[in-house]
């Protein structure tokens, strides 16, 4: 099986290829998944959702805590179809699609244990400040990802971007200066702006940011004003309109280069995204057609750039 030939591997950046993390993360990382592994399984005896724990018979094939991590980690950085993953590890694709399911909760349980699992959503102004209260800057961007495109009506418009012409499913993000993901908003559809989402998650009636500043693109155009006076927003000078008495519109040296200087410190924000794209569940076209699923894509890989930078 494919797992016999990833123990015999020696060469480190063939095992990131594979995986997305090096062979010493991973064997750190292999205790924590059993562990969150057993919790769920008592979760769920304990809610009675089983009669009885496992404990004989037929293990199947991934039969130790090593192949199930390996197992989910692959799917996840290489992103192969469940016909392709079942043959890659002796099952059918129902068989995959199930494990993935389970095994993603399990991975998920194991990166909130070591505390790198981005929060999704903040209670209140003080939540989001006891979180970001080690930080004097953080920098905001939005994240799309093209999809497959949606029998439901409702769900093609939604999910239609404009971009392209293509259906994408998008978050907000929030990182730091050493590019950590501190924040990573629910998915919405393609079809809504940054700034929209930006104000459904930050009410502009509170004062999110009175205490640390936050950088942003043109995307979020005007939300210096509808946060007042008691948010610390900076966001690059945007270009005047064209009009009779300004043919030519420029922005003047200063603004320019005051623009460069915001934008060599914001590109972190970038570098965050490209960390959740090492995985290709988020590159290639999510073939996904669950949202829940979707959603725990964006959330476990940003937990796993977490703990690669940690």
């Amino acid at each position: 099986m494919i797992f016999e030939n990833f123990e015999k591997l020696t060469n480190d950046r063939m095992v990131k290829a594979l995986i997305g993390m090096s062979r010493q993360k991973f064997d750190d990382l292999v205790p924590v998944f059993t562990s969150a592994e057993s919790s769920i399984q008592q979760e769920r005896l304990q809610n009675k959702v089983i009669k009885r724990l496992p404990s004989g018979g037929h293990q199947g094939i991934l039969n130790t805590p090593q192949k199930r991590l390996f197992f989910v980690l692959y799917y996840l950085k290489t992103y192969p179809t469940f016909d392709v993953l079942g043959f890659h590890f002796g099952l059918r694709a129902g068989h995959a699609h199930d494990f993935i399911e389970t095994y993603l909760q399990v991975l998920e349980r194991a990166l909130n244990t070591l505390t790198v699992l981005p929060p999704r959503h903040f209670k209140d102004v003080a939540d989001f400040t006891q979180a970001v209260e080690h930080y004097d800057e953080v920098m905001i961007d939005g994240v799309e990802m093209p999809c497959v495109r949606p029998r439901d009506p409702d769900q093609q418009k939604d999910r239609y971007s404009g971009k392209k012409k293509r259906h994408t499913v998008k978050a907000l993000m929030l990182s730091n200066s050493i590019k950590q993901i501190l924040y990573l908003s629910p998915l919405s559809g393609g079809h809504h702006h940054d700034y929209a989402l930006f104000k459904a998650c930050f009410d502009p009636q509170l004062a999110w940011f009175f205490t640390i500043t936050l950088r942003a693109d043109l995307g979020f155009y005007g939300a210096a004003k509808d946060y007042g006076c008691l948010s610390d927003i900076r966001l690059p000078h945007k270009k005047p309109r064209k009009s009779k008495n300004n043919p030519v519109p420029e922005l003047t040296p200063t603004q320019k280069q005051a623009n460069r200087d915001q934008a060599a410190i914001r590109v972190v924000v970038e570098h965050a995204i490209a960390g959740l794209k090492r995985f290709y569940c988020l590159t290639h076209p999510i073939r996904n057609h669950s949202l829940t699923l979707i959603d725990r894509f964006f959330g476990v890989c940003a937990g796993l750039w977490n703990l690669k930078i940690a």
